[in-house]
């Protein structure tokens, strides 16, 4: 959903810089160009609003209203089945629901209240029903919404007075917020102008873009969209009317019924076939989709008879997701897919099906004792399964569609080769299909639990458990919690640890202090067993190494300073910090004041945590145990000036007369590193410039209590003059600046050459 926001927040904020304009001194710049200037009311002004309007029709689905949406995440019932709709792709898989409830003429209920967004943005809690449909009779469609291009956020404005005085730059994000700000254009009685900071991306629903670079360009960009907008048309692009045309067959309906039995079918390797009723024979031919200057073209070629009928090339006038109306001259038909014909369902849903489960296979051609389960391959295998949680390849299956009518084209290997051929499927459900071919027939059962309890295998793999050596060369490992304890699994299995394979395959001689397991560089195996008897095995390798216990604590000097406040003290500082990242790894660790106790380990710090020193240095000592063995670690305690180092005015001006400077951040980005600044000392004018554009503005550098203030004026250019205002100089190095303006951060580097 678009982010809401208030509307009278963007008046308030035109208000203020009004106002703040009249109280500082006025800053002339230059005139923008009138051509630039956006005017409330003018043509661009209205095209700008259509597009960014909120575009109520995307979930006519929902309420069948396209002057409002739907604010998500919103709550219906549909034949009993409540579903919370959070996305727009959401609305696609209710589509598909709807299709297989058509028949159910009254099947979709709100859980009310919902929240209802007209195009403007405004917004209205329905609390019933019949609040609701009062707001859908009322609906009129709203035409000026132009909803095939959308800008490509974020863009900005530059704002002005009306004695052009450049007030502030205006950043826009989103559609919602362009829309309210251009609204406030209309509204807003104090003469400030706005001129749009080109270049400026746009988006075609298509995912093109186009970049404009003046109001006339984006004006034309926007209203040549507007003429290509049709909402109620499917995209009929190349790509998609390719694979629309290969989903199923398509029934051939033309002025005189010629070929009212008839059906085409292209394939995705370009070539068709064109059946006729139940014949078996059917005509051959070539296809294929391609633009022109006067449009999309179906170009149908080389076919064995109905060529002076069917063939050439015919323009697509007209398209849907299961319907196309093509021309070619002055004939016309309309081609409307047929993906499911007398069997019940599609060749795309039987395909989904079959990938799904194993199924049960029987049939009359084949006397088998055991039963025969096969698993349906999306790459066109036959899998059988073995009984032993194994699969072998058997055969090859393809799904083949004639005279409306789906077959399975099997091709079996060995004991199964009776069954090789087309199989017409003539019942059809979710989990069962009977085949016939002549007078024999298959039947299809799905099976999805031959292998119940098997699951559980998926939530293990090999282990690689790592620990450091101790005596004798060995190293301590807790096998179970350091593998099963660290599984999720929603499955029951029993688990056992061996050391051998054929230990661990006979479920013999388990190991049995898991939890404390010496061992050198190797590995032991682990046995889980599930439910229903299988087991699989699975090894945990065991790797050794030399560590250092206290390498945590010698990677660093341990240094805890305080700022002076202009006493003696004391000074309270929290020991426990100093190796807080270290800390958890050790067994013991105390604190002392002298070298020798923490060796001897005695007169520990009793109060770590506030530990109070007077003076301007101290060190203290941290005794660290860990595994029996014991290391002290000097903690060293400063207060410091923290004032130090700061800069005075007069050496921030030193610094920024001499070289030359870039603004390297602002707020995080890099977007003003192109703008170098020459500041000159004699006139206060720092020259700004990039490789094409140059700016004479004003700086000035003034002491206040916080610190040194570095003040930039008359910064007229888009993007730059966002650094216009006051500045606190934070951190002050000879080839460094960062300044701070409120939450505005500005870094500014110097490079000497």
């Amino acid at each position: 959903m678009k982010t809401t926001i208030n509307h009278a927040i963007l008046l308030a904020f035109f208000a203020l810089l009004t106002f703040s304009s009249c109280q500082d001194e006025a800053t002339e710049v230059n005139s923008p160009d009138e051509q630039e200037v956006i005017t409330p009311s003018s043509p661009l002004a209205s095209f700008m609003s259509n597009v960014t309007a909120n575009y109520g029709a995307y979930d006519d689905i929902l309420d069948d209203a396209s002057c409002f949406s739907i604010e998500l995440p919103v709550t219906i019932i549909v034949s009993d089945i409540t579903i919370t709709i959070e996305t727009e792709a959401d609305l696609e898989q209710l589509e598909d629901l709807f299709e297989e409830l058509v028949d159910d003429e009254d099947f979709l209920d709100f859980v009310f209240p919902i929240t209802i967004i007209f195009n403007d943005y405004t917004e209205i809690v329905i609390e019933n029903e019949d609040q609701l449909e009062n707001f859908i009779n009322e609906c009129d469609d709203d035409d000026d919404v132009i909803e095939c291009i959308d800008f490509v956020y974020p863009i900005s404005f530059s704002v002005f007075n009306s004695d052009f005085n450049i007030v502030d730059t205006v950043t826009i994000e989103n559609d919602e917020a362009l829309y309210n700000f251009l609204e406030a254009l209309e509204e807003d009685d104090n003469a400030l102008i706005v001129s749009l900071n080109y270049p400026v991306t746009l988006e075609y629903a298509n995912g093109e873009t186009i970049e404009v670079n003046s109001n006339q360009e984006l004006s034309d960009a926007i209203e040549a969209a507007e003429d290509d907008c049709d909402d109620d048309d499917y995209d009929c692009n190349e790509e998609d009317i390719t694979e629309l045309l290969i989903e199923c067959p398509w029934d051939i309906n033309d002025a005189n019924n010629d070929f009212e039995i008839h059906q085409m079918i292209f394939y995705e390797d370009g070539t068709l076939q064109i059946t006729e009723g139940d014949a078996t024979v059917f005509i051959g031919g070539n296809w294929e989709v391609y633009s022109t200057d006067n449009g999309l073209i179906l170009n149908i070629t080389e076919l064995t008879a109905y060529q002076d009928d069917l063939g050439g090339e015919w323009l697509i006038v007209e398209c849907d997701d299961d319907e196309l109306d093509i021309v070619r001259g002055d004939y016309s038909i309309e081609l409307e897919q047929d993906c499911e014909g007398d069997l019940g369902c599609s060749i795309a849903e039987i395909n989904a099906n079959l990938g799904e489960c194993a199924w049960l296979l029987e049939t009359n051609l084949i006397n088998t004792i055991a039963a025969v389960y096969v698993y349906f391959t999306p790459n066109g295998q036959i899998l059988l399964d073995d009984g032993d949680g194994t699969e072998s390849q058997i055969g090859t299956w393809e799904l083949l569609v004639v005279a409306s009518n789906v077959y399975m084209d099997l091709t079996f290997e060995d004991d199964f080769e009776l069954l090789n051929g087309e199989w017409q499927i003539v019942e059809c459900e979710d989990d069962y299909f009977y085949l016939v071919n002549g007078d024999n027939y298959i039947e299809l059962q799905q099976e999805c639990d031959i292998n119940q309890g098997n699951e559980v295998f998926d939530c293990f793999s090999d282990f690689e458990l790592v620990e450091c050596l101790g005596p004798n060369n060995e190293a301590e490992f807790n096998l179970s919690a350091d593998t099963i304890g660290l599984i999720l699994c929603e499955f029951s299995f029993i688990p056992s640890f061996h050391e051998s394979i054929a230990d661990t395959e006979n479920n013999v001689n388990a190991i049995v202090e898991t939890e404390s397991y010496w061992s050198e560089t190797g590995q032991v195996y682990l046995r889980i067993e599930a439910e229903n008897g299988n087991f699989e095995v699975f090894t945990v390798y065991l790797i050794t190494e030399e560590c250092n216990l206290f390498e945590c604590y010698q990677s660093f000097d341990a240094v805890l300073e305080q700022c002076d406040n202009g006493t003696d003290g004391p000074y309270t500082f929290d020991l426990t910090t100093a190796f807080h990242n270290c800390n958890p790894s050790a067994d013991i660790v105390t604190y002392h004041e002298s070298q020798a106790d923490a060796e001897a380990n005695v007169n520990a710090i009793s109060n770590p945590e506030n530990y109070a020193m007077i003076g301007v240095e101290a060190v203290v000592y941290t005794r660290v145990v860990i595994d029996d063995q014991f290391e002290v670690f000097p903690v060293i305690l400063v207060i410091e000036d923290c004032n130090e180092g700061n800069c005075t005015e007069q050496e921030v001006d030193a610094f920024l007369i001499s070289c030359m400077w870039n603004a390297v951040n602002y707020n995080g980005s890099d977007n003003l590193m192109e703008w170098n600044f020459d500041f000159e000392a004699s006139n206060n004018i720092v020259v700004i410039y990039t490789d094409n554009q140059t700016i004479d503005a004003f700086w000035s550098t003034s002491q206040s209590n916080d610190g040194v203030i570095v003040t930039f004026s008359n910064v007229a250019g888009p993007n730059i003059q966002a650094i216009t205002g006051d500045w606190l100089v934070v951190e002050c190095e000879e080839n460094r600046l960062e300044m701070h303006r409120g939450d505005d951060v500005l870094v500014l580097e110097r490079t000497c050459e």
